[in-house]
């Protein structure tokens, strides 16, 4: 057996990148030094948790008096079939939160990707999979099992961005970016049965992972993630920049967990051979895309129509309209913004999709000099890629909603509201906005 140096042995350990800190040498800790070690890693558990439970009650609060005592408007249930009403505790907490794609989930955990038409396969598969299983192992309904899923991945995701962020800035930035995404205006998400905790949980899991060099936990973890958003594949990017980050140039040290790097890619084959083997298409979930209304355009175009508008389906336009301004300050009564026209008007009007668009971008800029650059490799393309495919309903459709697992935005906004006198108004702004859209998801009007 060849003699390695021990000095060439340790630097081969070294898996972290060039800006991890870590502890000079090694032996007795001093008792303060134990207890605030002790303090810190409980706060990464119950500060997030403490975060979670308050969202969960804002968001199930809401959701809950707003959808068996508010009055709803039309559904918009997959192929115009509104499911039974659930039974016990699950009526009161899961059926507020399981409208729009929650009931597609529960279509393809009950009856898989087969049948009538493509529309399913825009779903990715990971989420109804679970949901499935979890109902054959617990006898529960699938709308329940996906409830509880993405309320604990939820927790889980806070918990584990709790410690990507410390690890990165500090446990102040730490604190400050759960509470912001956890309050966001859109963050009711989170808690309804859709795949935006599941996702948050594994692409904030893997690069967790990759950032503490375990490559390959990272990699079976980002390719769960592609599993359940076609997005997640893109983590190949971040992924590699913190390799090149820990092993440099050094092409020797790279085997075997350069490998691990690029399982992600497995997520968006294993998903085509499913849709191959059951639907005939392997490019179904790209096909289907036409059938959301969505077509090519570039980022300048889409954001024009965002603006402006450019198509006019059914009357109302791509693009943001403002009348629902001129009708409050005409209006301004609690009749009005409570009337089902008033609020129809305002969940049409797509000026949601076009500021959080705006705030988005505009937090991507800031963050190219405040973030690490694999944090800027993940949200850039997140923002960028939806607008080359617009849909001519919404040319900004569920831009809201795709940013709340662009967590890297969050940051820049903890590291921008420092002072607690300017965030403290902000986040409250911001909890009502959420209640207020959270009312409106559980009662059918659109959201994002």
């Amino acid at each position: 057996m060849a003699y390695t140096p021990r000095r060439t042995r340790e630097r081969s350990r070294a898996s972290a990148t060039a800006d991890t800190i870590r502890l000079p040498g090694a032996g007795v800790v001093p008792r303060g030094l134990l207890r605030r070690g002790t303090a810190t890693r409980a706060e990464a558990l119950t500060f997030p948790l403490l975060v979670g439970a308050v969202h969960w009650v804002i968001v199930q609060v809401a959701a809950t008096l707003a959808y068996h005592f508010g009055t709803p408007t039309t559904d918009s249930a997959p192929y115009d079939t509104v499911p039974t009403p659930l039974d016990g505790l699950a009526h009161l907490l899961v059926e507020p939160l399981r409208l729009w794609d929650g009931l597609w989930y529960k279509l393809i955990a009950e009856q898989g990707y087969g049948g009538f038409g493509l529309h399913k396969a825009a779903f990715w598969p990971l989420f109804p999979w679970v949901m499935d299983a979890g109902s054959r192992l617990s006898g529960a309904s699938v709308d329940v099992v996906g409830y509880v899923f993405a309320n604990l991945s939820f927790v889980v995701a806070l918990v584990l961005l709790y410690r990507l962020v410390a690890l990165d800035f500090d446990r102040a930035v730490a604190r400050r970016t759960v509470w912001a995404i956890a309050l966001f205006p859109t963050a009711l998400f989170f808690s309804a049965v859709y795949t935006e905790s599941p996702f948050l949980m594994l692409t904030v899991g893997a690069l967790l992972a990759a950032r503490l060099g375990n490559w390959w936990l990272a990699g079976v973890v980002g390719a769960l993630a592609a599993l359940t958003r076609s997005y997640g594949v893109l983590l190949l990017l971040p992924f590699a920049i913190l390799f090149l980050q820990q092993y440099r140039l050094d092409v020797r040290r790279w085997f075997p967990n350069i490998l691990a790097v690029g399982l992600p890619a497995l997520g968006p084959a294993v998903f085509a051979w499913h849709l191959d083997r059951v639907m005939g298409d392997r490019l179904a979930f790209v096909h289907v895309q036409t059938g959301w209304n969505r077509y090519e355009s570039n980022p300048i175009d889409t954001l024009r129509c965002g603006i402006r508008g450019c198509y006019y389906l059914g009357g109302n336009s791509d693009g943001a309209e403002w009348g629902w301004v001129r009708t409050l300050l005409d209006h301004p009564t609690w009749a009005t913004v409570t009337s089902n026209p008033f609020r129809a008007q305002v969940a049409n009007s797509d000026t949601l999709e076009l500021v959080c668009t705006g705030l988005f971008l505009g937090l991507a800029i800031v963050g190219l000099r405040a973030l690490p650059l694999y944090q800027s490799a993940f949200l850039i393309p997140g923002l960028v890629i939806p607008l080359y495919q617009p849909s001519s309903v919404h040319a900004l459709m569920s831009m809201p909603r795709f940013g709340l697992t662009l967590f890297p935005l969050f940051v820049v906004l903890a590291l921008l509201f420092r002072s607690r006198r300017v965030a403290l108004p902000a986040l409250a702004l911001s909890t009502c906005l959420l209640i207020l859209l959270t009312v409106q998801f559980a009662q059918w009007y659109w959201v994002s």
